[in-house]
């Protein structure tokens, strides 16, 4: 079972720092190398929810057999660039992951590609991609698969200091018997080195022991923003399903957020929360995150109120759900922005921060 807890620490540190406030960034900028070239996974987002069809061929039966030691194995892959542009060429890939490694029909994987074809192509170095896709054959593994990328969308909305994916379509070949086909709808991973280009920031491993080295404005966001989703799978002690991005020249670090398959939003048939919650369903919302002081709580409170809007229009308008996952998605957020409209808004279930006595 995963470990997810996170302290609620420094408080008094907390309080004592200052809201923040970020310098705005173009969400989605298309950061150019020395050359004026554009990076692989820039071209293919450009097109957003379309989705992407693929075939990979590769030794199935090797990924399955190495797929605790997490080795690369030779693939090839097929697809077409919006605009026009053929990729036909070699790969490597190799699986990953941890739950997913050991329950699903094959293990996700991430994909690495030869910087020269990269080149001859006209993209930047960036060369590897993680993949999420279905867990298992059917309309509902596929269903599951859209809802989680729908949480990564939402987050984009949420900050652009996020993790950008693109939908695929995947034809998986096994390259030691070709009639062996799989037909698989995932996404497309922005790689870490990418995410820190255009963020302009970097990826640190290093445990974050001091709260106030923390952006807070974009912390608190980051745990109401799990709590709306019904995220509890994620933990900074042991960097579960987060990642660190350190800003040299402002000494501050933001966490930003990935692998949503345990969220009740998504609701997986796998999930289930940690033992220790006080919770028995993933469906059930709870806050993992830290006390705020009242003028923080009606800040969070209007900003996520003002994007209501947005987040419902979004997802109602998301053309790859089924009316039934619609109709469910809808209403469990809903249920969210309930609670941001009673009395109390989101001090229902933020613990109020007291000012120090110092």
């Amino acid at each position: 079972m995963r470990t997810f807890t996170f302290g609620k620490f420094a408080c008094v540190i907390l309080n004592l720092l200052p809201l923040i406030v970020f310098g705005q960034v173009e969400p989605f900028p298309s950061i150019p190398d020395s050359l004026g070239r554009q990076s692989l996974f820039d071209a293919l987002f450009a097109t957003q929810d379309d989705i992407l069809e693929i075939n990979l061929t590769t030794d199935l039966g090797m990924l399955m057999k190495k797929r605790t030691v997490e080795a690369y194995q030779p693939a090839h892959i097929q697809f077409q660039i919006p605009g026009g542009t053929m990729v036909d060429h070699n790969l490597e890939i190799k699986a990953r992951g941890i739950t997913r490694k050991e329950i699903c029909s094959h293990p996700p994987i991430k994909v690495k590609f030869k910087k020269k074809t990269l080149d001859t192509l006209g993209f930047s170095k960036f060369n590897e991609m993680k993949v999420v896709w279905q867990c298992k054959p059917g309309k509902a593994y596929e269903q599951w698969l859209y809802r989680e990328y729908l949480v990564y969308r939402l987050y984009n909305l949420i900050s652009p200091y996020s993790y950008r994916v693109k939908l695929l379509k995947m034809q998986v070949i096994d390259s030691r018997d070709t009639s062996k086909q799989h037909l698989k709808y995932g996404f497309f991973l922005e790689d870490d080195g990418q995410l820190s280009q255009r963020l302009n920031g970097e990826i640190t491993e290093e445990p974050i022991k001091n709260a106030s080295r923390f952006l807070r404005e974009h912390l608190l966001r980051f745990f109401v923003f799990q709590y709306m989703v019904g995220n509890t799978d994620w933990s900074f002690g042991n960097l579960h399903n987060v990642r660190f991005m350190n800003f040299p020249e402002l000494r501050k670090v933001m966490p930003i957020p990935y692998d949503f398959d345990y969220a009740g939003v998504v609701s997986a048939p796998y999930a289930v929360p940690h033992e220790s919650l006080p919770i028995k369903d993933v469906r059930e919302r709870h806050y993992q995150g830290l006390d705020c002081t009242s003028s923080e709580l009606v800040l969070l409170n209007k900003f996520f109120s003002e994007r209501k809007p947005e987040i419902l229009e979004y997802c109602e308008k998301f053309p790859h759900l089924d009316a039934l996952s619609k109709k469910d998605i809808l209403g469990y957020l809903n249920s969210f922005f309930e609670i941001l409209d009673r009395k109390n808004g989101l001090g229902q279930f933020i613990g109020e921060l007291k000012p120090s006595s110092n």
